[in-house]
């Protein structure tokens, strides 16, 4: 019993020092998200598409508790002329569910899908500035700029490539599986 048991903690230790040795944990922990949008409740959203085509991005923010305040969660596509899509969350399931956008809900995040890494989430909030402002869009859609500190931002690796070095965008777990998409860290 005592060689079985050694064993196993053997294994566990081994494991633990070899995720330690894979490189640099990229989903942020700094603020908290966790954002779940039903495709079977929600089909014509701008946002499935971007979740399936390389290049599309869309902001998403939520306002409302879903309670006292009807949820409503905002769609704005990386599409040239795109409009703010209003999806009222009507359902008891997903006004049940818990919607923590990263550091700022009604900022929200920054949705779509990379040529390289695939689906992918980033807080849409300059992860190299204290004020929480909302990133905007640059003349190629591909990228994000912040106003206040006058950063650009790649969508494709979240890394700046212009203005002042820094952090790159804070990034959080995506996925959909054909049901819902999920962000979370």
């Amino acid at each position: 019993m005592n060689r079985l048991l050694l064993s196993v903690v053997g294994l566990v230790a081994a494991a633990l020092l070899s995720a330690g040795c894979e490189g640099e944990n990229t989903i942020s922990l700094d603020n908290k998200c966790s954002f779940t949008f039903s495709y079977q409740d929600h089909p014509t959203s701008q946002l499935f598409v971007a979740a399936q085509n390389p290049g599309c991005y869309v902001f998403v923010s939520t306002k409302g508790d879903g309670k006292k305040v009807p949820r409503h969660v905002y769609v704005q596509s990386n599409e040239e002329g795109a409009q703010l899509e209003d999806n009222l969350i009507t359902t008891a399931p997903e006004n049940n569910l818990l919607y923590m956008l990263g550091a700022n809900n009604e900022i929200g995040l920054i949705i779509g899908c990379t040529n390289f890494s695939g689906l992918t989430a980033y807080d849409r909030t300059c992860s190299n500035c204290e004020v929480q402002r909302a990133m905007q869009w640059t003349g190629n859609r591909q990228q994000v700029v912040c106003n206040y500190c006058a950063r650009t931002y790649d969508l494709e690796t979240g890394a700046v490539v212009a203005g002042a070095q820094g952090r790159p965008l804070s990034r959080y777990n995506c996925a959909f599986n054909g049901t819902a998409l999920r962000a979370w860290n």
